[in-house]
């Protein structure tokens, strides 16, 4: 995908360099580890014009959610479930949300965020390409239209009720390579007053913060308010409000719609001031942020190679899809781990993409000698360490980029 996916321009950069991977989120049932795994570059391209940042290559959507079981659940832990709710109870407060209104979620996963909608009195239409979380998100009585976010999806979603009050995407926008496809038939299904809103990693917090593990193939883009302001203008959306969270280390809540007389200029431009400070849109900032990775790869092999040499046993902790980028670009394989611990129903029992280490229960670091736990789920990893901890009081932890036990 050598053109940017917002504003067309051919000319970009290949800025990141991370080898060859399989779809990190796609975990391996027993019977189908012994199958040969595609790999596919993971390269990230930057547009000089726009100041977007894309994965130079794509993996087709109907592979990523349809001929594969997508494993993450939205309601998997305590800290998510406290986040959407959050960001229900803010968003709600901030579009005035009334009883009866329309709200269309895509990428709606297993129903958790339209739940806490609807309890509010909204009506609530999901739309998921993945058949499995359209299957739990029905047990929550969402109501879900499997497919992809389009044209028919959305035509669907608004016959059955009204056009939509709001429409959110939470991480689930950035993986879209079709935008500029997509915004007509959103803007569409959106009520005059309507509210598009939608959660995504920030692309200047994955480079200040060195959140590597954040780019793998489900992620088509790594916004930077800049390429955000650009996509929704041409398309006829003005930013009202953006908010800034911890969220998987770093995430923009963006707000927009139809009204220009709402464009919140002076906003707009403090991010982008900031995002060109930062040096984000600069080849030489890429150049370091590569330098880093190899730096921390060498260390951290250093160090679980030392503790390898003790005869330490050491488990990698959360299954989650960031973790498979690290996994597989550090070599961190069954030489190294014994196996990867999670509490998913839709990854225990299964094995990671690429390095094929099969996933338990947390609680088999209770009846299994492990001396060592590296965590993978950083962005959660307080709640994991002090649960860990429980679980095995002697176990040493690790977490990515510190390089020291805990």
């Amino acid at each position: 995908m050598n053109t940017c996916i917002i504003c067309q321009n051919k000319t970009l950069s290949k800025v990141i360099e991370l080898g060859h991977h399989p779809i990190a989120d796609t975990f391996l049932k027993k019977e189908r580890i012994l199958e040969p795994q595609k790999l596919y570059p993971l390269n990230c391209l930057l547009c000089k014009k726009c100041g977007h940042i894309q994965n130079e290559y794509v993996v087709p959507p109907e592979e990523r959610y349809m001929e594969n079981d997508y494993s993450y659940t939205a309601s998997n832990s305590k800290i998510s479930c406290e986040h959407w709710q959050e960001y229900c109870d803010t968003v709600s407060n901030y579009i005035n949300l009334k009883k009866g209104d329309h709200i269309i979620e895509f990428g709606s996963n297993d129903g958790l965020l339209l739940s806490y909608f609807q309890k509010k009195g909204a009506k609530a239409t999901g739309i998921d390409p993945s058949p499995n979380m359209a299957k739990l998100a029905s047990k929550r009585n969402v109501n879900t239209i499997s497919g992809l976010l389009g044209k028919e999806t959305l035509a669907t979603a608004i016959q059955k009720n009204s056009k939509a009050k709001l429409i959110c995407g939470n991480n689930v926008f950035n993986h879209i390579y079709n935008l500029n496809d997509v915004m007509p038939h959103v803007i569409e299904a959106l009520d005059k007053n309507g509210y598009f809103v939608f959660e995504s990693p920030y692309g200047k917090d994955i480079i200040d913060k060195f959140l590597f593990d954040t780019i793998y193939h489900e992620h088509a883009s790594y916004f930077s308010i800049k390429s955000v302001d650009f996509l929704f203008k041409k398309h006829g959306l003005y930013i009202s409000n953006i908010e800034h969270n911890l969220y998987h280390g770093g995430c923009i809540r963006v707000y927009a719609l139809k009204d220009m007389s709402k464009y919140n200029k002076k906003l707009v431009s403090r991010y982008i001031k900031d995002e060109n400070k930062s040096g984000i849109f600069s080849l030489n900032t890429y150049k370091k942020f590569m330098a880093k990775i190899e730096k921390d790869k060498f260390d951290t092999l250093s160090l679980v190679y030392s503790l390898k040499k003790k005869n330490q046993k050491i488990a990698a902790i959360g299954a989650a899809t960031k973790g498979n980028t690290l996994i597989n670009y550090y070599k961190l394989d069954r030489n190294v781990l014994e196996f990867v611990t999670d509490t998913s129903k839709q990854k225990i029992g299964k094995y990671t993409p690429g390095s094929l280490l099969p996933i338990y229960h947390d609680n088999k670091l209770s009846s299994k000698k492990i001396d060592v736990g590296l965590i993978i789920s950083w962005n959660i990893g307080k709640f994991l360490a002090n649960k860990i901890k429980k679980i095995n009081p002697k176990i040493k932890l690790i977490v990515p980029g510190e390089k020291k036990l805990l």
